[in-house]
C-alpha cells in the first residue's frame, strides 16, 4: 500500500489548495492568433514573466491571467510551430483588466523554445546556461517516428546502441541494466526501480508536444542518474476544443542485401502501428485518453513483438490557479528475444538452441501533481509518482521475475524574493525494490535536498548557482552519498548573441541489477559485485549560439565531461563472466555544433520554404587509467536534414553518420564500419489528413552497432496522420 502513499499526498495537497487565497488586484486578459489567417490559437501559452503567473488560450484564443499585483511587466506567447512574442512595459492597474492582442507569425523551425529542463521552470532556450536541443512534436510527426529512439535519433550528440540511449559518449552499452541519462515524463522520473532501464515503447508518438535533452551532469536539480543527461518527455495538455487525433503507420522490409542472407519469405516482413487519442475541456476540466498497438514481425529471426499502450491525462484548474494533473500510462508488450545472429553467413538467424528466448514486459507508470501558486511570486509544486514494471518468463519459463517497484515524491518552492532572482527548492525521495531469484530481493532509496538561485544580474546576464546532496542506501547494507554543486552564466552581449558556461556535479549509484545479477546468458556467466562504488562526474560547458539572421542561426559547444568510478560491464573472456565494474578514471571531451536554417522563396508563382538542419559532435571518450577508448562509442556523430514546402507538398531527406566504434566487448577483432544511413520521406496535406510516404536506410547499408546485431535493411513505410 505504501506505492500509493506519495500519490495519494499530492491529491490531498490538491484538496486543500483549493481554499488558497490570493490578494492579486488587477489582470490581463486577450486573444492569440495566427497573424497569417487571423484565426485563434487554442492552447497557445502566456507568460507573465519574472512572476509564476501564466495561462494557456482556449478554444477561442482567449487567455486571461488573473490576480496580477499592480506594476509594469514583460508579457510572453507562445507556440510551438510559431514564432514567439514578447510584449514589454505592459501595465496592471489596480481593480482594472490589461487587454493584450498577440500576432503569432507561423515558423518552419523552432528556434527560441521554451524549456523547462534546464532550470524546473519555464525558460527560454537562449536564456540557458547548459546545452539542450528540442525535438518538436511537429519534427515527431514529419519522420514519422514509431517510438521514441524514432524521435529522438536525429538530435544532437544523442545515439542509440540497441534501446540504450548514448548522450555525448556518457554511456556505452549494458545491455540495458543502468543508464547514465534519466528519462523524465513531464519532470517525473520514469525508470524500471531494478535495471534502470527505459520502456521506450511506453509513451506514442501522438502524445508528445516535445522532447527537451539537457546534456552533462544535471543532478543538482533533477538527482542521481542525470549523470550523463536528461532527456524531459513533455507530453501534450487537453485541448481546449474537442480533438480527435490519429495516426496509422505501414512498413515494408525490403529484401536482404545478399540472398544468402534470406532466411524466411521477404514479402512476409513487416510492421504496422496505429494510435488514436481523443482530448477536450469541461470548463476547469481537461480530459485526455489515447490507445495505441504496434505489431511487427521483425526482420530477424526472434524480431517479432506485440505492443499495446494505453494512457491517460486529467487536468484541474481550481480557483485563484491552483492545478492539478493526473497521468498514468500503461504498456504491455510480447517479444522475441535476438542477442546475438547465428553467423556472419546466417545475420537474420540466431542459433536453433535459442529459439525459445521470448519475454512479456507490462509496466505501469503514473503521477500526480499539484501546482499551487500561493502569489505572483511563489508557488509550491508536489509530484508523486510511482512505476511498476513485470519482465516475465525471460530467457526460460522458471525466470519468474516479481514486479519492481519505484515510487517518488517531490516537494519544490519556487520563490521571486526580487525581480532580479528565482530561487527553486525542494526535495526528493525515491524508493526502488526488485527481487527474483537472480539477484533476491533488495530495497534501497534515494533522498535528495536541493537549492538553485537564478540571478538576472542585468536584463542580459543570468547567473546560477545551485546545490544539492544526494543520499543513496541499500536497506541493510551499503550507504553512498555526494553533494552536487552547480554554477552557471548565460550572457547576451547583443540581441542576435547568447553565451553561456555551466559547472556541475553528477552521481549516480548503482542498480539492483548492476550489483546483485547472478545469471548465466548463453555462455557468459553474469556476476554478482555487491561493493560495487557509486559513479561521479563533473561536466564543464561552454558554448554559444548566434542568429546570423533572423532564420538561420549557428550554435557551438566545448564540453569536457570528468568520471571518476564510472560503472561499465566488464567481460572477462577466458573464464566467460561478465560483471559490472568501476572504471576508475574516464573522461569525454569534444566540441557540438549545429546549425538550423529557414529560406522562403518565391517561385514559379509560389511559395516555397526551404530548411536545413546540421550538426556534429566530435568527442574522445576514454578510460583514462589505462590509456584506451571506451567500449561502445563512436567518437563523431553527425546528421543533415533538408527539408522543402511548397503548398501542400513537402519533401525530406535525413543522413546520419557515427562513426566506426573503436573498442567493443565480445568480439574485439571482428571489422567494424560507420553507420551511414539515409532516410528519404514525402507528404502532402489532404485537408486535415497527411499523407507520408517513404524509405528508411534508403542505399540498404547494412550496420552493427553491437556485435551480431544488424540494423533493419532498407524499409518502405506510408502513413495517415490527421486530426478533426
Amino acid at each position: 500500500m505504501r506505492a500509493l502513499y506519495s500519490l495519494l499526498l499530492v491529491c490531498g495537497v490538491a484538496l486543500a489548495a483549493v481554499r488558497v487565497g490570493h490578494a492579486g488586484v488587477g489582470s490581463m486578459a486577450g486573444t492569440v492568433m495566427d497573424s497569417e489567417s487571423g484565426k485563434p490559437l487554442p492552447g497557445a501559452n502566456v507568460q507573465v514573466l519574472g512572476t509564476t503567473r501564466g495561462a494557456s488560450a482556449d478554444r477561442e484564443g482567449h487567455f486571461v491571467v488573473a490576480h496580477l499585483p499592480p506594476g509594469t511587466y514583460a508579457v510572453r506567447a507562445s507556440m510551438i510551430g510559431y514564432r514567439a512574442v514578447t510584449r514589454e512595459g505592459v501595465k496592471v492597474v489596480d481593480g482594472q483588466e490589461t487587454r493584450l492582442t498577440f500576432s503569432l507569425q507561423p515558423a518552419t523551425i523552432e528556434f527560441d523554445p521554451i524549456v523547462v529542463v534546464a532550470g524546473k521552470a519555464q525558460q527560454q532556450l537562449d536564456q540557458a546556461a547548459v546545452s539542450i536541443s528540442v525535438v518538436s512534436a511537429r519534427d515527431i510527426q514529419r519522420r514519422s517516428a514509431t517510438n521514441l529512439i524514432e524521435a529522438l535519433e536525429t538530435a544532437p550528440g544523442v545515439n542509440f546502441i540497441g534501446e540504450q540511449i548514448n548522450i555525448r559518449g556518457s554511456t556505452g552499452y549494458t545491455f540495458g541494466a543502468g543508464n547514465k541519462v534519466l528519462l523524465l515524463l513531464d519532470g517525473v522520473p520514469v525508470y524500471a526501480s531494478d535495471t534502470g532501464q527505459f520502456n521506450w515503447d511506453m509513451l506514442p508518438p501522438l502524445d508528445i508536444e516535445q522532447i527537451e535533452v539537457l546534456k552533462g551532469a544535471g543532478s543538482t536539480l533533477w538527482g542521481a542518474s542525470a549523470l550523463g543527461g536528461v532527456v524531459n518527455v513533455i507530453t501534450k495538455s487537453p485541448s481546449p476544443a474537442g480533438q480527435l487525433l490519429f495516426s496509422w503507420t505501414a512498413g515494408k522490409y525490403d529484401r536482404p542485401y545478399y540472398d544468402e542472407w534470406r532466411w524466411t519469405d521477404p514479402d512476409r516482413l513487416h510492421y504496422t502501428r496505429e494510435d488514436v487519442s481523443y482530448s477536450r475541456s469541461f470548463g476547469p476540466l481537461g480530459l485526455r485518453l489515447s490507445a495505441g498497438r504496434f505489431m511487427s514481425t521483425g526482420y530477424t529471426q526472434l524480431g517479432d513483438f506485440q505492443k499495446y499502450n494505453l494512457t491517460g491525462r486529467a487536468d484541474y484548474r481550481f480557483r485563484n490557479n491552483v492545478r492539478w494533473t493526473l497521468y498514468a500510462a500503461y504498456s504491455y508488450i510480447k517479444r522475441g528475444f535476438f542477442v546475438q545472429w547465428k553467423g556472419q553467413n546466417d545475420p537474420y538467424e540466431v542459433d536453433e538452441a535459442n529459439l525459445g528466448n521470448r519475454a512479456a514486459t507490462n509496466q505501469l507508470a503514473c503521477y500526480a501533481k499539484v501546482v499551487v501558486p500561493f502569489s505572483a511570486r511563489v508557488a509550491v509544486h508536489v509530484r508523486g509518482s510511482l512505476v511498476r514494471t513485470l519482465m516475465g518468463n525471460q530467457f526460460g519459463p522458471e525466470a519468474n521475475f516479481n514486479p519492481a517497484w519505484g515510487q517518488g515524491f517531490e516537494l519544490q518552492a519556487d520563490w521571486l524574493p526580487h525581480d532580479r532572482h528565482t530561487i527553486t527548492g525542494g526535495v526528493q525521495y525515491q524508493h526502488d525494490a526488485g527481487s527474483t531469484k537472480y539477484f533476491g530481493s533488495h530495497r534501497g532509496f534515494f533522498v535528495g535536498p536541493y537549492v538553485q538561485d537564478e540571478w538576472r544580474v542585468r536584463d542580459n546576464l543570468r547567473l546560477t548557482g545551485g546545490l544539492r546532496y544526494d543520499r543513496y542506501q541499500i536497506i541493510g547494507g551499503l550507504k553512498e552519498d555526494l553533494f552536487s554543486p552547480r554554477l552557471g552564466v548565460n550572457w547576451q552581449p547583443w540581441a542576435n548573441t547568447s553565451l553561456r558556461a555551466s559547472v556541475g556535479s553528477g552521481f549516480r549509484a548503482a542498480t539492483i541489477v548492476e550489483r546483485y545479477l547472478e545469471l548465466t546468458v548463453m555462455n557468459f556467466k553474469i556476476k554478482a559485485n555487491p561493493g560495487i562504488r557509486a559513479e561521479r562526474s563533473w561536466a564543464y560547458d561552454l558554448g554559444f549560439r548566434q542568429y546570423l539572421t533572423r532564420d538561420w542561426n549557428v550554435d557551438v559547444s566545448f564540453f569536457d565531461n570528468e568520471y571518476w568510478d564510472m560503472i561499465e560491464a566488464h567481460l572477462d573472456l577466458i573464464r566467460g563472466q561478465i560483471q559490472f565494474r568501476n572504471v576508475t578514471r574516464a573522461r569525454v571531451c569534444g566540441v557540438e555544433a549545429t546549425t538550423n536554417a529557414s529560406v522562403p522563396f518565391r517561385l514559379l508563382h509560389r511559395r516555397w520554404t526551404a530548411g536545413l538542419h546540421l550538426s556534429t559532435t566530435a568527442m574522445d571518450p576514454r578510460d583514462v587509467k589505462w590509456n584506451e577508448s571506451l567500449t561502445y562509442r563512436p567518437k563523431v556523430l553527425s546528421t543533415v536534414r533538408a527539408d522543402l514546402r511548397v503548398g501542400r507538398l513537402q519533401g525530406e531527406i535525413d543522413y546520419r553518420y557515427a562513426s566506426k566504434i573503436d573498442k567493443v566487448k565480445v568480439y574485439p577483432i571482428n571489422e567494424r564500419v560507420p553507420m551511414k544511413f539515409v532516410d528519404l520521406r514525402f507528404g502532402v496535406e489532404l485537408g486535415k489528413v497527411v499523407l507520408r510516404a517513404g524509405v528508411n536506410n534508403l542505399l540498404q547499408y547494412n550496420y552493427a552497432p553491437m556485435e551480431s546485431n544488424l540494423m533493419p535493411m532498407r524499409t518502405f513505410f506510408v502513413g495517415l496522420q490527421g486530426g478533426f
